[in-house]
């Protein structure tokens, strides 16, 4: 037999308590009145002074000698013997049915205990296992554990309403925790990468002086001038790096303008793409403006498609387009690729700061595109085409849809 539970036992004595009391109450004060009324009823006792008094009439009306007035008067005595037989038996049957009130008042408060005892146990058990139940969900929730599929949540009553709201709660509380996550995880790379950029940027100015210096007074031996072009260009690769840790988590300075998408993104396809690649834009011709910072999403953007370019390149060849459109009061980009699309495991983690597949990548690219779009108010995907290749996607609010304020952080 499975224990009772604490919460169910006090239900079930709360609900025994207003059914059982009222009902014995009403009863004992239903059947105190019947005996009270019984008691005060003298119906026996009238009776017999009327067919005293009435004895009285009739005896004189027969000696009277008038033989109409003696016959009425004997009519009239056998209706009141009778009356007076009947009164004499409802008296009997009253005073005998006064001690059984009592006990007919104990039986019908019993009955009604017991009733009131079962309807009790299954309303107690229906009210108390819902609310145990999302008792236990919040035990789950603050654990982080996965709230069971099949809870009856298809019924209608109030319990089901509740568990699908608790059910929005949850999932609302751990996207919550995500961002939170995510957002912590971003501080922690922005301050990183601000520190790492500072580091770099120190050294970097006099090996540049260092570096101009050496190419006036080296001589020109074909071996020197190969070691200091290696040494210009990997300067210049530390210097690309220590401003992309620069960029992380900043927005240029200035307010913000309205941008033209669809002719930044002309722009890009011709200059940001290897010749061998071939391009596409599909855009409409009336197409919103986004309010935002140029050079910020010029650079978000063109990290997508040098991506794209570089997969596409690495692949043999083949082709890169850009579709363009304006979906719910947004500017939809998406970036489409003829390579080899994104492993499973890695469209999660392709915007992370510190994920990359890349021999030479620092993992920033698509950190940057998504830390800028977000900063504009818009959102970002990943995927694989079902036709094979990756999209990458980008929407942003259009035209003033996002405040100035939140563009100045």
């Amino acid at each position: 037999m499975a224990r009772r539970r604490p919460f169910e036992r006090r239900l079930r004595r709360a609900l025994l308590l207003f059914s059982v009391l009222p009902s014995l109450l009403l009863v004992g004060l239903g059947a105190y009145a019947v005996s009270r009324a019984v008691r005060l009823s003298d119906a026996g006792g009238a009776w017999e002074r009327a067919g005293a008094s009435g004895g009285e009439l009739i005896r004189r009306a027969e000696r009277s000698g008038d033989p109409e007035l003696a016959r009425a008067a004997a009519r009239h005595r056998g209706e009141l013997e009778a009356s007076i037989t009947n009164a004499r038996r409802w008296d009997y049957l009253l005073s005998r049915s006064v001690a059984l009130i009592p006990l007919a008042g104990l039986l019908i408060g019993g009955v009604l205990a017991v009733l009131s005892l079962r309807a009790s146990r299954g309303m107690g058990r229906r009210l108390s296992h819902p609310v145990e139940e999302l008792a236990g969900w919040a035990r789950m929730v603050g654990r982080r554990e996965s709230l069971p599929e099949n809870d009856g949540a298809a019924a209608a009553d109030e319990f089901a309403v509740l568990r699908r709201a608790f059910r929005r709660m949850a999932a609302e509380l751990e996207a919550s925790r995500e961002a939170e996550l995510e957002a912590e995880r971003a501080r922690t790379w922005v301050g990183m990468a601000r520190r790492v950029a500072h580091e770099l940027k120190n050294p970097l100015t006099p090996m540049r002086f260092a570096l101009h210096t050496l190419r006036r007074t080296t001589p020109e031996r074909a071996d020197a001038r190969e070691a200091l072009e290696v040494l210009e260009a990997e300067s210049a690769r530390l210097e690309e790096l220590a401003r992309t840790f620069a960029q992380l988590g900043r927005m240029p300075d200035g307010p913000p303008s309205e941008v033209d998408v669809r002719e930044m993104l002309d722009y890009l396809l011709r200059t940001h793409l290897p010749p061998q690649v071939e391009h596409d834009l599909r855009a409409p011709d009336a197409l919103p403006a986004v309010l935002g910072h140029h050079d910020a999403l010029s650079r978000a953007f063109a990290n997508l498609l040098l991506n794209a370019g570089e997969v596409v390149a690495q692949a043999g060849g083949g082709s890169v387009a850009v579709e363009v459109r304006e979906a719910d009061g947004a500017v939809e980009v998406r970036v489409l690729d003829d390579g080899p699309g994104i492993a499973p495991e890695h469209v999660a983690r392709v915007w992370e700061p510190d994920f990359t597949t890349k021999t030479r990548g620092t993992g920033l690219g698509l950190a940057l595109v998504r830390q800028t779009v977000q900063a504009h108010g818009g959102r970002v995907w990943a995927r694989n085409r079902p036709e094979g290749g990756a999209e990458f996607g980008v929407a942003l609010p259009a035209s003033a849809a996002v405040p100035e304020e939140a563009l100045s952080g």
